[in-house]
């Protein structure tokens, strides 16, 4: 059986072009080859990339974020940010799809992932608050290790960063628990259920949501399962706090100082997320 599983390997991975696949980027803290500066995608799936076919990057409110900036006197270069995350991303997917395909990933197909992934928008505030609360917690452990001095061998660094995934995995595990999620559909706001209990079983609910293509101004329903996301981010923060109370090393945030992605300078514009994309050529993604 693994012999027939390797010699028949798929030609593709599957992927729904109704599938809206949204995801967003989070600061680890683990440095590892080959993601050195530690940005990743969450959920990290990579289908929709493979496949040449667009899918939803979400963004936090940056407004909101700008009180965390004064508050901390910190502030993200999003140009960066977002390239490193993308960048993390394809590697991975290269990897990946090497081992499940046997096949390279074609730069073409990754081009035009990225090309049209640039071209559509959906409004999901719940999405849009869940990642403003992930990167604002980040920044205040960010700023506490970094006003006490302290590095990978303190204790208090790892205690730092065990609560901050600690805060993470409750927001989430908060929000499975109510039940519910905010999206944007024909200008209205609608509050839809994460998933239905049936039998004392939940199954994940797929929510439709409006996405406009910025080519054409026409917009379609497109569908997504928000249930998995906070699944997926409930998973990985709860890993990475057994990593740290198992005293995983190799974890440290200067790099993104020393990488101008974190500053100890505010910056008072608004950022606007078509810019972000805009500003990455996507022949710097390959």
């Amino acid at each position: 059986m693994i012999f027939n599983m390797f010699k028949n390997p798929p030609k593709k991975l599957r992927s729904s072009k109704n599938d809206l696949a949204p995801f967003g980027f989070y600061f680890d803290f683990f440095i590892d080859d080959p993601f050195r500066i530690p940005i990743h995608p969450i959920p990290m799936r990579i289908d929709k990339l493979t496949n040449g076919q667009a899918t939803l990057f979400i963004f936090p409110d940056f407004l909101e974020l700008k009180k965390t900036f004064e508050r901390y006197g910190l502030s993200i270069n999003f140009n960066l940010f977002f390239l490193f995350g993308i960048k993390n991303l394809i590697t991975y997917a290269r990897k990946k799809y090497k081992e499940i395909t046997f096949q390279t990933l074609r730069n073409e197909s990754i081009e035009k992932w990225f090309e049209k992934s640039k071209l559509i928008q959906a409004e999901i505030p719940s999405l849009t608050e869940d990642f403003t609360f992930i990167t604002s917690e980040f920044l205040r452990t960010y700023y506490e290790i970094d006003k006490q001095g302290l590095n990978e061998i303190d204790m208090n660094f790892k205690s730092e960063l065990i609560n901050y995934c600690e805060k993470i995995v409750n927001y989430f595990k908060k929000k499975m628990e109510n039940n519910k999620i905010t999206i944007i559909r024909r200008n209205e706001i609608l509050s839809e259920k994460l998933c239905n209990e049936k039998k004392q079983k939940y199954y994940p609910n797929i929510i439709s949501v409006e996405t406009k293509n910025l080519t054409n101004n026409k917009s379609t329903n497109m569908e997504f399962v928000p249930y998995l996301i906070y699944d997926d981010i409930i998973d990985t923060f709860s890993y990475n706090k057994k990593l740290l109370s198992n005293g995983r090393q190799h974890c440290d945030i200067r790099i993104f100082n020393i990488n101008r992605i974190i500053n100890k300078v505010t910056r008072t514009e608004y950022l606007i997320k078509d810019h972000i994309l805009n500003s990455i050529d996507s022949k710097e993604l390959l």
